[in-house]
C-alpha cells in the first residue's frame, strides 16, 4: 500500500506543478487542467500498452510484498 500511496502523491505533485506552470504562461485554471487531461486523450495504442505494463508491474510488486509479509510475521 505504501508503494501505491507514494506513487499517487508523486503523480498529484507533478500534475499540480504542471497546472501551475501552465497558469504562469497565461492559461486559465480550467484550460490548464484541460491541457493536463488532454495528453491522456491523445496517446497511441503502444503508449497505452506500455502504461498498462508498468501498472501491472506495480500491482504485481505490491502483491509479492504483501504475500511475503503475510508468510513471515
Amino acid at each position: 500500500m505504501k508503494i501505491l500511496g507514494v506513487t499517487g502523491v508523486i503523480l498529484i505533485c507533478l500534475l499540480t506543478i504542471s497546472v501551475f506552470m501552465d497558469m504562469l504562461q497565461g492559461f486559465s485554471l480550467t484550460k490548464a487542467i484541460y491541457n493536463n487531461v488532454s495528453s491522456f486523450k491523445m496517446t497511441t495504442f503502444a503508449e497505452w500498452v506500455v502504461l498498462l505494463f508498468f501498472v501491472f508491474i506495480l500491482v504485481r510488486e505490491m502483491y509479492v510484498i504483501y504475500k511475503s509479509k503475510k508468510k513471515n510475521p
